[in-house]
C-alpha cells in the first residue's frame, strides 16, 4: 500500500489551519482521510504533507482508539475481579454455613452420645441392683 497525496494541500487563512487530503494509491483500496494541521503547509513537499497528515491521523484516532481498548480491557478486568470476589464471599459464607451446620451436628451427636451412654449406664445400674436384691434374698 503506497499512499499518495489525493489533492494538494489548501490552507485557510480565517482558521489557520491546512487540509491535506491522503488517499491509497491502490485504487481498488478505499483509504481516505482529510488531515487538518494547525497552520500553513502549503509549501510542504507531498513525502512531508504524508507524514504530517499520518502523524496527525495517528494521534487523533489511533491513540484515542487504542486508549478506548486498553480502557475497555481495564474495565472488562475489573468486572472479572469483581466477579470474582463475590464468589469468593459468596464460597465464604457457605464455608460459614457448613461449619455452623458441623457444630450443630457435633453438639447433637454429642448429646446422643451422652444419653445413650448414660441410658447404658443405669441399664447396668439396674441389672446390678437386680441382682444384689436377689442375692440379698437368696441369702435370707
Amino acid at each position: 500500500m503506497a499512499l499518495r497525496l489525493y489533492s494538494s494541500a489548501s490552507f485557510n487563512p480565517t482558521t489557520g489551519k491546512t487540509l491535506v487530503g491522503v488517499k491509497e494509491a491502490d485504487e481498488r483500496e478505499t483509504v481516505l482521510f482529510i488531515a487538518t494541521l494547525d497552520g500553513d503547509h502549503t509549501q510542504a513537499s507531498d513525502a512531508e504533507l504524508i507524514k504530517l497528515a499520518l502523524d496527525w491521523f495517528t494521534l487523533k484516532y489511533v491513540k484515542d482508539f487504542s486508549d478506548q481498548l486498553l480502557n475497555d480491557k481495564v474495565n472488562e478486568a475489573n468486572r472479572a475481579a469483581k466477579s470474582s470476589q463475590d464468589s469468593a464471599e459468596e464460597a465464604k459464607a457457605a464455608v460459614e454455613q457448613v461449619k455452623g451446620m458441623v457444630k450443630t451436628v457435633s453438639l447433637t451427636l454429642n448429646e446422643a452420645l451422652a444419653m445413650l451412654f448414660k441410658s447404658e449406664e443405669t441399664d447396668i445400674e439396674t441389672e446390678t441392683s437386680e441382682n444384689e436384691h436377689e442375692e440379698a434374698i437368696q441369702n435370707n
